[in-house]
Formats: C-alpha cells, structure tokens, sequence
C-alpha cells in the first residue's frame, strides 16, 4: 500500500510539472505571438492577444485601458511606424491562472515621416491571465 502512494504521489508530481511547461509554452506563444503580430503590422491579430479591460503602462504616457483604446494605439503606432522587434525572455512566473512574464523587446523601429531609425532595449513585464483555456494579457508595462 505504501508502494502505490508513493507511485500516486509521483504521477500527481509529475502532471503537475507537465501542467506548469505547458502554461510557460503557451505564455512564450502569446508573447511571440504578439511580437511577430507588431511586425506585420496585424491590428486585428495584435488585439486578439489583450484581454477586453488590459491596460497598457507605456513610459511617460497616462495608462492606456480596454481594448477600443489600445487599438487607437496600435492605429497610430503602424500608420506612423514601422516594428522590427524580436522579444527576449527574463523570466516566466505561473500563479495558477495568472503569469508574469519579464523580458526584453529589442530591434528598431522606423518612422515613416522620414526613415530615421530608433533602436529599441527595452523592459517589460506583461501579466496575462488564463481563461478557458486561452492566456490574454492583462497588463503591458514597459520602459
């Protein structure tokens, strides 16, 4: 009997180290996601990936809340700018239905005005909350 406890505790260990990789892939997909959507310049896909009441905490700028805003955003960003990003991984922290994910965003980004170019190194953290299976970000902080 001790045998088969010991077996059940090691198959529930298990699963549940299984259950965790699998939320840190699907947080990594989100973010790559994201990153490749930026890009593209792909409003609709970028959208897809927030949750309808995220809110973005840009550097110097009032916070940024739900989803008809943040696509005002986004609208501004491509029609002004062109993104070549690629997004670099800290650190991925699983709370039940809630990550943290620290990382870098690096690249450049082009005006369209004029061509000039900005090297981009920035930090950030986004939050993101799993419902139904799905992971939706829930908050953008970056600097």
């Amino acid at each position: 009997m001790k045998n088969y406890y010991s077996a059940l505790l090691l198959i529930l260990l298990i699963a549940c180290a299984e259950s965790e990789e699998k939320k840190r892939t699907d947080v990594r997909a989100v973010v790559a996601g994201i990153i490749d959507a930026d890009n593209h310049a792909d409003l609709e896909r970028v959208l897809s990936y927030y949750h309808g009441e995220a809110i973005l905490m840009p550097p110097g700028k009032p916070e940024i809340k739900g989803t008809d805003n943040i696509r005002k955003n986004y609208e501004n960003i491509f029609a002004n700018s062109i993104v070549k990003l690629l997004p670099e991984e800290d650190e991925i922290i699983i709370l039940k239905n809630n990550a943290i994910y620290k990382g870098r965003t690096k690249g450049k980004v082009e005006m369209k005005a004029d061509a000039t170019e900005r090297e981009v190194n920035d930090k950030f953290i986004m939050i993101l909350q799993q419902n139904d299976g799905e992971w939706k970000i829930i908050r953008l902080i970056w600097n």
